[in-house]
């Protein structure tokens, strides 16, 4: 600290961190650009070949629960019922799979329930293009060689291989369930009610979603409702515009069988 020159010394050595932080990414973006893959992890569904990390062969237990999971989202079961059915299950998660059945892929990621999905576990399942057989590269990248910190990056920034392994689903499943996921059909709170017809209903006036809403105050389902989300935001000037579940359902119905 009574150096004079600490501060130069202190300038000249991050300069030398930095230089080299950026020569190191600029090797791993090489590599990824020739479709090498520069992560340790891989998919949940996949195993390495023995002697080789750029080569993934499908696990099939794992896969088979992918390929529920896809099947599930299909169906229109949101990303929180998929994972208490696979709780209830008793299907292990992807860390604890990892652990006990491939130790050399596993990360020592800590867990309190071998058998306890969460929520967000699934909807990276569902956006992972891994299971059509692609490999994408360069997901994240460092924001400062100071830091461990990690940024995603956008479609446009990442490396896309096609084809490069064998793949868990097919591509018609693949844009059903993200059809299925852009509608955006709204459960009550804890996915305890799930309506089939949310996100398919608009108002017929400003052209709206309409917005599913439960009462609680009922035992029953009888009050349960769709009301125009205009009118339920505060954010435009349509009036309210409400039609009960039950009496949705007859319309629809009676308009099938006419």
């Amino acid at each position: 600290t009574d150096n004079d020159f600490a501060p130069f010394l202190n300038i000249m050595n991050e300069f030398y961190a930095k230089d080299t932080s950026n020569k190191i990414k600029a090797i791993f973006d090489t590599r990824m650009r020739d479709g090498k893959r520069c992560s340790g992890s891989i998919p949940y569904g996949y195993n390495r070949l023995p002697g080789d990390k750029q080569t993934l062969v499908v696990d099939p237990e794992a896969a088979e629960v992918v390929k529920r999971i896809f099947l599930l989202a299909s169906e229109g079961k949101s990303p929180r019922a998929i994972a208490e059915l696979l709780t209830e299950g008793k299907v292990l998660i992807p860390a604890a799979h990892a652990e006990r059945y491939h130790k050399e892929q596993s990360n020592g990621k800590k867990y309190s329930d071998p058998y306890l999905w969460g929520v967000s576990t699934v909807r990276k399942i569902l956006d992972r293009q891994e299971y059509l057989g692609h490999t994408i590269l360069r997901k994240s990248v460092g924001t400062n060689f100071k830091l461990h910190k990690r940024k995603e990056t956008s479609a446009e920034e990442q490396y896309v291989f096609e084809n490069t392994h064998e793949a868990i689903i097919s591509q018609e499943l693949w844009d059903s369930v993200q059809r299925t996921r852009k509608r955006a059909g709204r459960s009550s709170p804890w996915g305890s009610h799930y309506h089939r017809l949310s996100g398919y209903l608009y108002c017929a006036d400003c052209g709206a979603k309409l917005y599913f809403c439960t009462c609680s105050t009922y035992k029953d389902d009888s009050q349960n409702h769709f009301v125009c989300s205009n009118y339920k935001s505060n954010t435009g000037s349509c009036k309210i515009h409400y039609i009960r579940e039950q009496v949705l359902y007859r319309i629809v119905l009676e308009t099938i069988q006419r």
